[in-house]
């Protein structure tokens, strides 16, 4: 209730002032003065934006931060953050298209990518997801999060062969990870209960991480 009572606030201000500016030139506008305004509405709108993340309501988030990307100064900090919040929205559709787009322009990007590799899982492209995750494992060794959303994913698909050798490389390099516990269950139950077509892929029964090698 707050966010829209101040957005309505501020557009009521936003007005009175564009009236007000209108009636101090004799309804003449200075060269450039729209622009300026609305460079300045970006702004607002990029504050509003932050204000809803702050109250976890990324999908109208999203639609400011579209909205602040109309200040030149502010488009791509706009543009990423219009990303993220439509990922926190679980709008995954939304958020893939320019999280690649910022990956081509920042090839470099450890985070890009890992969001890149998530947004995959999420969207059920499994196989794409599991590449992903096994290149920058390999890049980023130390990287717990990684570890574990890799197992987790291999777990929810019902990899449990696979998803066994890559619990005993979590537990060995993060032994207080919180989820070592929870995982050892949820893999128990997938190697005594396996599945003879459970780990299939497209190319037949291979590791995610031999598809990858083969690629390379």
């Amino acid at each position: 209730m707050r966010i829209r009572a101040f957005v309505l606030i501020f557009f009521s201000l936003l007005a009175a002032g564009l009236l007000f500016g209108c009636a101090a030139s004799g309804g003449l506008l200075v060269p450039g003065q729209n622009r300026i305004v609305l460079q300045n509405l970006a702004v607002e709108y990029y504050t509003i934006a932050e204000a809803y993340v702050g109250l976890k309501n990324y999908t109208k988030a999203a639609e400011y931060y579209k909205l602040a990307m109309r200040n030149e100064n502010l488009y791509y900090q706009a543009y990423y953050k219009m990303g993220r919040a439509y990922a926190l929205a679980g709008q995954w559709d939304s958020a893939m298209p320019i999280y690649q787009d910022m990956l081509s322009r920042d090839p470099e990007n450890g985070e890009l990518a890992k969001s890149i590799a998530y947004i995959n899982a999420m969207k059920g492209n499994n196989d794409e997801a599991f590449a992903q995750y096994r290149t920058l494992i390999e890049k980023y060794p130390n990287d717990q999060a990684l570890q574990e959303n890799y197992l987790s994913l291999l777990v929810d698909c019902g990899r449990g062969e696979f998803a066994e050798k890559e619990y005993f490389v979590l537990k060995e390099k993060f032994p207080d990870s919180k989820l070592i516990s929870d995982l050892a269950v949820r893999i128990a139950e997938l190697v005594d209960n396996a599945d003879p077509d459970a780990g299939k892929t497209k190319t037949a029964e291979e590791s995610p991480a031999d598809n990858q090698a083969k690629k390379n």
